[in-house]
């Protein structure tokens, strides 16, 4: 005679129903716990850097300030955005600023030779090749991203430099020149293009198939591998974009600055990784916003040019970027182990 009655049975799928629903409470709580400190790690901060300008850095609201710190942002969002891809997939680009570099110093020749629309679609393909290096590293070689693009970090400088001979690019065409340093309704150019190109990335990552694996490979590889996810193919496709976001920057910067050389973008990967952890993209994968890289991008060009309108020597400014980096660390591990526990049903 069997032991399962039908009072037993009722019993059991009563209880399995209580812990489906203890599952579904507690993932929600992780998911609001994920996000009030998302909105803590960007929010908070710059609110206060806000107030904090608002009251203490003397024309801080004036026009050419605030057209330098759009400016700036636009071109820092917009390599962030490609960084916000790979640091979900679990990886790392620290080649970012020298591709960028070489990226500008090519479409800057290229422009001189022939024609600005020549010279910005050449500086992108060739942020592309780079990226697609990347790529092939870690995926095809399997290098650790980490190693890899510590090496082709220096490479790329290096090959910037001996683009340039060492010696600046001056930009011949006036026309290229005006376009970052064009506004529309009182708004600069390359903000607009951070604010469409963020757009067009937020809808790739939350809209798209390729977002959606994305994520899905970066929460967990075995897993995405097991669903038939291409995770080589998801990997290339992001180093690439991120070489393409840090190469449409190098255009910006190019055309704001008028003359590039191999030095250009300096310590960027440093900048570039801090706005996309602290705009809430962990670093443990899994997970990407691009509205608070966005946000991040404005933060960090407050405090640079904050610090620049008090006369503070510029390198206070990598003081305050090492502390924002930290800073924004430990609150991607906080974030985990808070969300880890309300997974878990604890609460301390």
């Amino acid at each position: 005679m069997s032991d399962h009655t039908p009072t037993s049975t009722l019993v059991a799928d009563d209880l399995h129903a209580q812990e489906r629903a203890r599952s579904a409470a507690r993932a929600r709580r992780a998911a609001e716990r994920e996000r009030l400190l998302q909105s803590v790690g960007i929010v908070v901060p710059f609110v206060l850097v806000l107030v904090a300008g608002l009251l203490f850095v003397p024309n801080f609201t004036s026009g050419s300030s605030i057209t330098n710190i759009l400016v700036n942002a636009a071109v820092l969002a917009i390599t962030g955005y490609g960084m916000t891809l790979v640091i979900a997939l679990r990886g790392i680009d620290l080649s970012v600023g020298s591709t960028q570099a070489l990226s500008a110093c090519v479409a800057a020749a290229s422009v001189n030779e022939w024609g600005g629309l020549a010279g910005a679609v050449i500086g992108i393909a060739v942020a592309c090749v780079l990226g697609a290096v990347n790529g092939v590293l870690v995926t095809s070689l399997r290098v650790p991203a980490f190693i890899a693009t510590l090496s082709t970090m220096s490479v790329f400088r290096g090959l910037a430099l001996l683009f340039t001979g060492g010696a600046p690019i001056l930009i011949a065409s006036s026309g290229y020149k005006s376009f970052a340093t064009g506004s529309v309704l009182g708004v600069p150019v390359p903000f607009l293009c951070a604010v469409v190109l963020g757009a067009g990335m937020w809808f790739l990552l939350e809209r798209m198939r390729f977002g959606k694996h994305v994520v899905a490979v970066g929460g967990s590889p075995e897993a995405a591998v097991d669903s038939g996810i291409a995770v080589h193919r998801v990997l290339l496709g992001a180093y690439v974009l991120a070489a393409a976001t840090a190469g449409v920057a190098g255009i910006l910067l190019a055309s704001q600055l008028g003359v590039v050389n191999g030095s250009l973008s300096a310590g960027l990967e440093l900048q570039a990784i801090a706005i996309v952890v602290l705009g809430g993209t962990s670093m443990a994968g899994g997970r990407a916003n691009i509205p608070g890289t966005f946000i991040a991008a404005l933060l960090l060009a407050m405090i640079n040019s904050g610090l620049n309108l008090l006369n503070v020597p510029s390198f206070y400014q990598y003081v305050a970027l090492g502390g924002l980096l930290v800073f924004a660390l430990s609150l991607d591990g906080v974030q985990r182990r808070t969300v880890r526990r309300a997974l878990e049903g604890r609460t301390s």
